[in-house]
């Protein structure tokens, strides 16, 4: 394998593992936060140890996420030196907020939560647990704003200097809120949400189906199973916005996602299909007609451009730009001459930089692209994952409704089983989404083979293998450390009053034997 796949391949399974424990920390810290306010409102002792128990949980997996983290901020510079300096301008901004803002909010407040129970009152102690969420969604949203500028640039201009090109930044907050970074964060946290949902839901069946923890669990399942439906159904619309989004930011990357290769006027939606990318075609098991078009463009007739006409147009941009440089060269050096204004000739020397850019970043070909197949396939399940938990949490409201939640094993079962599959979802929609954005680390403006750092491939073998093996080892000890403590089971409180269905049955036994005595 040559430089650029094997750094790819670090790259991604670095974060791989790492997109394992962030989503869980994001939908842990909300619902703990709402189950700390309904505690502080009801003095209900259940929502308490219910929040006790899954901050320990959550910090469990916080610790471990961090370790994993961070990582991949050394790996910008290491395997992707290139691209570090000709956005380090822009990208280190957020991630430098990230840590400083959200990071420590988050890690310092965790600490406050749980070893300042009883040391603190109430309202601090729901106040903490608010600041944690509040510092999990900062992250997440600090470190999205980069990916976003990633994906659709914004805010910048490119210029030349001795250490050579870089983008700098024009516009602070354009770059930061950009026309995609809002729909992607409420598409990425959402998910976040489901995954909290679903393993919540898991755990409170898990005690129900071994009789454990009845009270504690009802309690639990109940309000985790109506926070994942309304998060679930969320999800439908946030999807769906966030799809329409991409179609007109990124189009060659949701052509990918729905395995279109040539234009479709009145496009079909592909439910099943077979991609073949050495024939660039897909053969479509199952469709539904016009609905693309009208998810894309809400119009039934619309044209979807396929995957072979947009990379003849951005061909087409690539030459544009190469016939504007020697323009631009002939317009610069008369400028100069002229005594123009320092403001004017930087500005035509930044126009220069990013025609050169837009150039070689656009001047591709279908070899150039990603596995069409990967990217479709990945997609897809991500999205059939996401009616699957809208479903599922539509049943488990009937069933709580017709007053048999608690006691459907199938629905227990099914629930406890579906753990890993928001898991699975957010890392198969985060691999289209960044599969599906190549070639470009920088959409239009810097290729992902011009980002790579220059050292040798062995140096890069040997640190995949050391980083798979470690992150490896840290996953099962997480693991470890997770059914540990969800088996130790939820810690019980001396104050908390026997429930009212238990309560009678323990009076009237106590009674009867008194009664046979005398």
């Amino acid at each position: 394998m040559d430089l650029l796949t094997l750094s790819r391949i670090q790259f991604g399974m670095t974060a791989f593992y790492h997109f394992l424990f962030v989503p869980l920390t994001l939908g842990l810290a909300f619902m703990i936060a709402i189950l700390k306010t309904i505690y502080l409102k009801n003095k209900d002792k259940r929502y308490d140890q219910l929040a006790m128990f899954l901050m320990k949980l959550f910090a469990i997996n916080f610790a471990v996420g961090v370790a994993t983290g961070l990582t991949m901020e050394f790996e910008f510079g290491t395997n992707w030196f290139t691209y570090s300096k000709f956005v380090g301008d822009i990208f280190g901004a957020p991630l430098a907020i990230e840590g400083l803002m959200a990071f420590f909010l988050e890690s310092t407040f965790i600490g406050l939560f749980l070893f300042g129970k009883d040391r603190v009152s109430d309202k601090m102690h729901t106040f903490a647990a608010w600041m944690v969420a509040l510092g999990s969604t900062l992250s997440a949203l600090w470190i999205l704003i980069a990916n976003s500028w990633m994906q659709t640039p914004a805010g910048y201009k490119i210029v030349e200097t001795p250490q050579g090109v870089k983008a700098v930044l024009t516009d602070f907050w354009e770059a930061v809120i950009n026309h995609t970074t809002i729909f992607r964060f409420l598409h990425c946290v959402d998910a976040g949400y489901i995954v909290g949902g679903f393993f919540v839901m898991g755990i409170m069946a898990f005690y129900l189906l071994k009789n454990r923890h009845t009270d504690v669990a009802k309690t639990g399942l109940k309000f985790s199973l109506i926070f994942t439906a309304v998060v679930s159904i969320l999800q439908i619309i946030f999807g769906d916005i966030h799809g329409y989004q991409v179609t007109h930011g990124q189009p060659l990357k949701m052509a990918m996602m729905e395995g279109k290769w040539e234009t479709e006027k009145g496009a079909s939606l592909d439910l099943f299909g077979i991609v073949d990318d050495e024939k660039h075609e897909t053969k479509v098991i199952l469709k539904i007609p016009y609905l693309l078009s009208i998810l894309s463009y809400h119009d039934p007739q619309a044209e979807f451009k396929g995957i072979k006409d947009l990379v003849k147009e951005y061909q087409q941009i690539a030459q544009d730009a190469k016939s504007k440089i020697p323009v631009l060269e002939e317009k610069i050096k008369k400028v100069e001459m002229s005594g123009a204004p320092k403001e004017e000739i930087e500005k035509l020397k930044s126009q220069l930089a990013l025609a050169k850019a837009n150039a070689k970043a656009y001047d591709i070909t279908l070899n150039d692209l990603p596995s069409v197949a990967t990217v479709f396939t990945t997609f897809h399940i991500m999205v059939y994952s996401g009616f699957f938990f809208a479903f599922l949490t539509l049943w488990g409201l009937y069933l709580l409704k017709k007053g048999s939640l608690y006691t459907n094993k199938a629905f227990l079962w099914t629930v406890l089983l579906s753990i890993p599959l928001p898991y699975i979802a957010t890392e198969l929609g985060w691999m289209s989404a960044e599969i599906g954005r190549q070639p470009w680390l920088v959409q239009g403006v810097l290729l992902t083979r011009d980002g790579v750092s220059f050292h040798s491939t062995g140096n890069v073998w040997f640190s995949l293998i050391f980083f798979t093996l470690i992150y490896t080892a840290i996953f099962f000890v997480f693991l470890y450390a997770m059914i540990k403590a969800v088996k130790k089971g939820i810690p019980e409180d001396s104050n908390h009053l026997p429930s009212e269905s238990s309560q009678p049955q323990a009076f009237v036994s106590t009674f009867n034997k008194t009664d046979i005595r005398r």
